[in-house]
């Protein structure tokens, strides 16, 4: 099965730097340009992927991802249909959760119940027809559009609930085999419970990615990732039987902020999560030298045959990171 690529982390708050980003990346041969929705650090995500579809020619752009907390499905429906009017056929709609955006400003994530009506919700109004709002007849959307609605995550029952209820997933567990086919044998459960062909599906794999030939620096940022998926995800090292050996998550968390994943100072969370092994951290991201990265991407996907899509997400972003995909990963898979 042929291999797409995608990509994010552009520069959100100006426009003409994020235009310029969005080319390179088409042009290094990324496929989907995927944005957050941080309102607080990104700005508008839909501004953020209009843009990008006008300044590109041939590459999707999607969310990765948008949540049913700040803001109520029908406005996410609404708002990716308005950007697929402008560049039809080219929008995906990643959704989740959520994480930072919900966290930073007090609230929590979406609870799997919520997640599922949401998702419902917005295919229901996509798709055209009448969805249950509690209003005095079923709403319906004046301009519905066929975007692909793709749920992001990695716990077993939102995995299971992507099957039944998405159009795709991508698949957030790390960077080990037995994860990530541990994670796709949940997809694949939830799929067929409700009918559906798990080979229908868009499957994306999600990689933070450290890209960088300074090997101390790669052992140092790798140890973050892994750590980041403990934060949100334990249940991950559990199933490789890896214990946690830092100190605990939430004394650390007062001054690595906000999180792992989006630590503002790298540095003190890598000195934080010194402890963590680096064949620990090997399993959560792909880290090292371009050629390391691409080898251990390839080891990787000759265990998922299944996935039709890779979104590398870059720890250390910028020019250098492009030109590493597009000099010495993405051809590898064509």
């Amino acid at each position: 099965m042929a291999i797409t690529f995608g990509t994010n982390r552009f520069s959100f708050l100006d426009p003409a730097r994020l235009a310029d980003s969005a080319r390179a990346a088409e042009r290094a041969g990324f496929g989907v340009l995927w944005f957050p929705d941080s309102q607080l650090h990104a700005g508008d995500v839909f501004l953020n992927l209009a843009t990008a579809l006008a300044a590109t020619e041939r590459a999707r752009a999607g969310t990765l991802i948008v949540n049913p907390v700040t803001r109520h499905p029908s406005v996410i429906a609404a708002s990716i249909a308005a950007v697929d009017v402008r560049a039809p056929g080219r929008v995906l709609l990643g959704i989740s959760q959520g994480d930072t955006a919900v966290w930073q400003v007090g609230l929590r994530p979406a609870r799997l119940a919520e997640m599922t009506q949401a998702v419902r919700t917005i295919r229901t109004l996509l798709a055209g027809e009448g969805a249950e709002l509690g209003w005095t007849a079923p709403s319906r959307l004046d301009q519905p559009r066929a975007v692909p609605v793709i749920v992001a995550c990695g716990g077993p029952r939102t995995l299971r609930m992507a099957g039944r209820e998405a159009d795709g997933v991508v698949m957030r567990v790390g960077a080990d085999p037995e994860l990530i086919n541990w994670a796709y044998g949940e997809l694949c459960a939830g799929a067929r419970a409700a009918g559906r062909d798990p080979a229908s599906l868009f499957v994306a794999l999600h990689f933070h990615t450290v890209i960088t030939d300074d090997a101390n620096l790669a052992r140092a940022r790798g140890k973050v990732m892994a750590a980041g998926y403990y934060e949100v995800n334990p249940r991950l090292w559990q199933v490789l039987g890896v214990a946690w050996p830092c100190a605990p998550v939430e004394e650390i968390l007062k001054t690595v902020r906000p999180d792992f994943h989006h630590a503002a100072d790298m540095k003190l969370a890598a000195e934080a999560v010194a402890e963590i092994p680096d064949d620990v951290s090997r399993r959560f991201c792909l880290m090292g030298s371009a050629r390391e990265v691409r080898e251990q991407l390839d080891r990787l996907l000759a265990a998922a045959p299944w996935a039709n899509h890779v979104v590398l997400q870059p720890n250390l972003p910028g020019q250098d990171f492009i030109a590493a995909c597009a000099a010495e990963i993405i051809p590898h898979f064509r």
